[in-house]
């Protein structure tokens, strides 16, 4: 097995006229109303199938040939299972800051979630300037840690990577089928990832990409190249327009500068990007 790891390798005006009266509306109705609208924004952000259980702190070896001590975040949702899960692999720039709300997101949708820090038992802060092969062995070290937890369907876990975890989560699809404990990763679904690491690469597993139209760090061109490759069974691609890199990351609202680099979020293509993920997930992990 760490032989096999160690080849995969990267969106009235009214019309001039005569004035319409304005109807009045009582105060105690217009504060009724409003707080039906709140309510009902509130359920539509949250999408809970079921509550989750408390995030819990979790340690596990990478699958590498040196077996590193990784650590990650564990949530589930409430009951015994078997649950299918993911593995959420994060950026170049470390676990975001929206780790939580998404693990909730997806134990509310019914899934374990297992996000990995590869960084802090490093003492890495940062790996934007460099290759990170090491998340390939951590991402399998995750996938073994998952398969022998007694709530988890160890034949329905899902690889789920963000930018350098996206380019991991794709070096996944386009691998020979690694398996550990009779476990092995059924689906992967790529945020923004660097799909030039790919060319001429055939994915050997379902995969979703979702990138932004405008992202000048993995240019969406490559992925729609990257996709002409593919069958429309293997992979589906959405490219959101006006969108640029981590259109995700609510933090990056006046966006920011990185290594030359613009990143923004957008919150439109943020919610269809969510909406993408629930379908994409319930049609190939039977939820």
């Amino acid at each position: 097995m760490q032989n096999s790891l160690m080849t995969i390798a990267a969106t009235r005006r009214q019309r001039p006229g005569r004035r319409v009266p304005r109807p009045k509306i009582s105060r105690s109705f217009a504060r009724i109303f409003i707080c039906c609208i709140v309510a009902i924004l509130t359920g539509f952000g949250s999408i809970k199938g079921s509550p989750a259980s408390a995030e819990e702190l979790v340690r596990f070896d990478s699958a590498g040939s040196q077996a590193t001590s990784i650590q990650g975040f564990l949530t589930k949702p409430d009951g015994k299972g078997p649950f299918p899960a993911v593995v959420l692999l994060h950026s170049c720039l470390g676990l975001p800051g929206t780790r939580r709300s998404i693990a909730d997101m997806l134990a509310g949708w019914g899934y374990v979630a297992l996000f990995v820090d590869d960084f802090t038992t490093r003492g890495l802060k940062e790996t934007c300037a460099v290759d990170f092969p090491e998340g390939i062995s951590d991402a399998y070290g995750a996938l073994l840690y998952l398969s022998r937890l007694p709530f988890v369907d160890r034949n329905r876990i899902a690889a789920i990577g963000y930018s350098q975890g996206a380019d991991t989560a794709l070096q996944i699809a386009a691998s020979n089928f690694a398996t550990l404990n009779g476990a092995s990763f059924k689906i992967a679904v790529a945020y923004y990832p660097p799909c030039g690491n790919l060319i001429d690469k055939r994915l050997k597993i379902p995969a979703l990409i979702l990138i932004g139209e405008l992202d000048d760090v993995t240019p969406a061109a490559d992925c729609e190249r990257l996709a002409k490759q593919q069958s429309n069974a293997q992979l589906k691609l959405v490219v959101y327009p006006d969108a640029r890199h981590l259109f995700d990351d609510p933090a990056l609202a006046d966006g920011k500068r990185l290594l030359g680099m613009w990143l923004q979020y957008n919150p439109q293509a943020a919610m269809r990007s969510r909406a993408e993920l629930r379908k994409f997930l319930a049609s190939r992990l039977g939820k």
